[in-house]
């Protein structure tokens, strides 16, 4: 699955070997798992980073907008998602 152009049927065409890749520091300040392309077309990819011909994620411009702010506000820690995931099962006891 090493295909450098990847066709979204409804965002449209991301060029992989055309992306501006980058790859964060973990906390720890290693390298990070994951890398994070930006195309000029605006879409914005992700993928592992030791598997760049593997799935990619692909997002429009508002959509990486409200991923990166879910990040930034706590929505995938996991002692969050586990908070509320405790909370909905006690709302359904009730």
């Amino acid at each position: 699955m090493n295909e450098p152009v990847r066709e979204h049927p409804l965002k449209g065409r991301f060029d992989s070997a055309a992306a501006r890749w980058e790859r964060p520091e973990a906390d720890d300040g290693t390298p990070g798992e994951l890398e994070i392309g930006f195309a000029e077309n605006g879409l914005v990819a992700m993928r592992r980073a030791d598997d760049p011909g593997g799935t990619v994620l692909i997002y429009t411009p508002d959509e990486w907008e409200a991923f990166v702010g879910g990040v930034r506000d706590g929505e995938l820690d996991l002692g969050v998602l586990v908070d509320d995931a405790e909370r909905a099962a006690a709302d359904d006891e009730a």
